[in-house]
């Protein structure tokens, strides 16, 4: 600061110099902190406005996956030791009743567009912080009527963090199957995600962050974790099994099968690999790693779509594949196992957290790392990048997650991670910009 001769504080002409610079400073803070004016280290200006860069075919020739089939003979062989259940029996037994979110819950919800819907876990789920959830898909991705069978019902994907990588269940994956069919009054069974081994002789966990779920007829698609080879592992609603023993444990043991607890398992059926290798998760120029995926029923044909979670400044990939013949992605060569991208776009959206694309437009959310703050929704394509709410950007839910679209009652769905904060909620799909 500026002082006179006489050391009695600022002359008026240094008073007004530095009410000048602090009006420029604080204008240059401002600029940084926006959403639509975020740079990279040594990188050119990249904005959230900026529309969607389209990723040439030589590009996206590298971003293939790679079909891994679990043997039918070894999926009959671990059907055959335990009990297997549907969906329905999943639900009739559904132990845990969802609740109303209490009034800092409902806090994290958006505040443009408001919420049409939304209920909160019940206290246990709402504030361990070992679990988070991450991912969400509905029966309205399942089928074109909003239904499984008879039911109505939301699937919640919630990742293990214990004490972080060095505990033994660090990404371990369990789902809510949520039952819908009183929109009033939802309650919820937990279902553990496995893997055979040994010819389907054991089980064991499956490791992965779950960022992003989508449920195609009988198929429910998961994402892998960053840095694996492993992009995407897929179940099946026909092949859901019932524990035999209760013990803090997984796999076989003394008299059957335990789960740590968890009364069903549902087993994998196969994965996605990544074709080109081991994914980076940190630059937007090797391998993408699948941070969140969601099904386009809007697309012909439908179609799986895939964003990668990129800090602010690097443009993260978001990524198209199609869906073939027995709801499994369509193979392009002769093999049946290589699966291509056909469609690609870079965003200048950071953090992104959840993808949804419908009617060539891509949503994705956008989450804050700071606390108590809310994120952003933006709508892009080649020509535009919109927010939910024009020039007040963050308006989306606080700590939001992945995207699904429930197409028969038009609603978007997403939920919240963070513990004591934690919702499930709906937006109408006509409130966000098209």
């Amino acid at each position: 600061m500026c002082f006179n001769s006489m050391g009695q504080g600022p002359t008026m002409n240094s008073r007004r110099s530095i009410r000048l610079a602090l009006v420029a400073l604080l204008t240059l803070v401002a600029a940084a902190l926006a959403p639509g004016a975020i740079t990279g280290a040594g990188a050119a200006a990249t904005a959230y406005t900026d529309p969607l860069e389209t990723i040439g075919a030589s590009e996206r020739a590298g971003y293939g996956l790679r079909w891994n089939a679990v043997t039918p003979e070894t999926t009959a062989n671990l059907d055959s030791k335990l009990n297997n259940v549907g969906v329905t029996e999943v639900l009739e037994s559904a132990n845990h009743p969802a609740r109303s979110c209490n009034a800092a819950e409902r806090g994290t919800l958006p505040t443009a567009p408001t919420a049409s819907a939304s209920f909160c876990w019940d206290t246990g789920d709402a504030t361990t912080p070992d679990w988070h959830p991450q991912s969400i898909t509905s029966s309205g991705d399942a089928d074109d009527d909003g239904a499984w069978g008879t039911n109505r019902l939301i699937l919640a994907g919630w990742s293990y963090v214990g004490t972080g990588t060095g505990d033994a269940r660090y990404n371990t994956v369990r789902v809510a199957f949520i039952d819908y069919n009183n929109p009033a009054a939802p309650k919820y069974r937990w279902v553990l995600l496995v893997t055979p081994t040994s010819g389907g002789e054991n089980f064991a966990r499956v490791a992965a962050h779950a960022g992003g779920m989508a449920w195609y007829g009988d198929k429910l698609f998961v994402s892998g974790q960053q840095g694996h080879t492993n992009a995407i592992y897929v179940f099946s609603m026909q092949h859901i099994l019932q524990a035999s023993v209760n013990s803090y444990a997984i796999g076989k043991v003394d008299g059957g099968y335990s789960a740590w607890g968890y009364q069903y398992v549902m087993p994998a059926i196969g994965s996605y690999s990544y074709d080109a290798g081991t994914c980076t998760g940190n630059v937007n120029t090797a391998v993408p790693c699948v941070g969140s995926l969601s099904l386009d029923r809007s697309s012909v044909p439908n179609s799986l779509v895939t964003t990668e979670y990129l800090n602010n400044g690097t443009k993260g990939r978001m990524l198209r594949y199609n869906f073939g013949s027995d709801y499994l992605l369509n193979s392009s060569t002769a093999s049946g196992s290589f699966v291509p991208a056909v469609q690609g776009y870079r965003s200048g959206v950071g953090n992104m957290q959840g993808v949804l694309a419908h009617n060539n437009v891509w949503y994705v959310a956008h989450a804050s790392a700071s606390s108590g703050v809310h994120g952003h929704l933006w709508g892009q394509t080649t020509t535009r990048s919109v927010a939910t709410c024009g020039g007040t950007y963050q308006c989306w839910a606080e700590h939001p997650e992945s995207l699904t679209y429930w197409q028969s009652t038009g609603q978007v769905w997403s939920l919240t991670e963070w513990e004591n904060l934690r919702t499930v909620f709906a937006v109408p799909l006509s409130s966000l910009p098209d």
